[in-house]
């Protein structure tokens, strides 16, 4: 039994098969907007997307990307789920919201990020739906080694500048 990816950095650790499988495996449903932030983040981890896109709902001016969706699931190593608030979003309300903040490291750079972000959630054919979300502070990428400007001496150690030589 693995701790579920959503509950890393809670107090109170549940496993997967217990906590969010049922809801992705489609098992049971989401009974709260916090128990389906919870599964949708799990879906990101396991790279079910289908899920995703199953409990959102659609509109007529945004589409959902898969595919880019599950790019940024496979290139990032998520490290952890951080539930900031919940108000409302209970099995008898209609609407809720959750601030959360995804942890997570890019595989490509070795960057830890975070996503921040306060969801949307309303229930739609009595099933808990992402309507929509407000990112917070979008995070700046930090590169590990500094950019090398055209006039830089070439990273390769040729000697020569970088627009001679790598940066052709």
């Amino acid at each position: 039994m693995s701790i579920c990816p959503c509950r890393t950095m809670d107090q109170q650790k549940l496993n997967y098969e217990s906590c969010c499988a049922p809801f992705i495996e489609q098992k049971k449903k989401a009974p709260t907007a916090e128990s389906l932030m919870r599964a949708r983040y799990c879906a990101y981890v396991v790279k079910n997307i289908d899920y995703i896109d199953q409990t959102q709902i659609e509109t007529k001016t945004e589409t959902f990307n898969k595919e880019e969706a599950l790019k940024w699931a496979e290139s990032s190593e998520w490290l952890g789920l951080e539930i900031k608030k919940s108000h409302k979003g209970g099995p008898s309300d209609a609407t809720g919201t959750v601030e959360f903040i995804a942890h997570y490291k890019d595989k490509n750079s070795g960057t830890e990020l975070s996503h921040h972000e306060t969801s949307l959630f309303q229930k739609q054919d009595g099933q808990w739906k992402f309507k929509e979300g407000q990112i917070h502070g979008a995070q700046p990428v930090r590169r590990l080694v500094p950019k090398l400007g055209r006039n830089d001496l070439c990273s390769c150690g040729s000697g020569k500048k970088f627009k001679k030589c790598c940066g052709v």
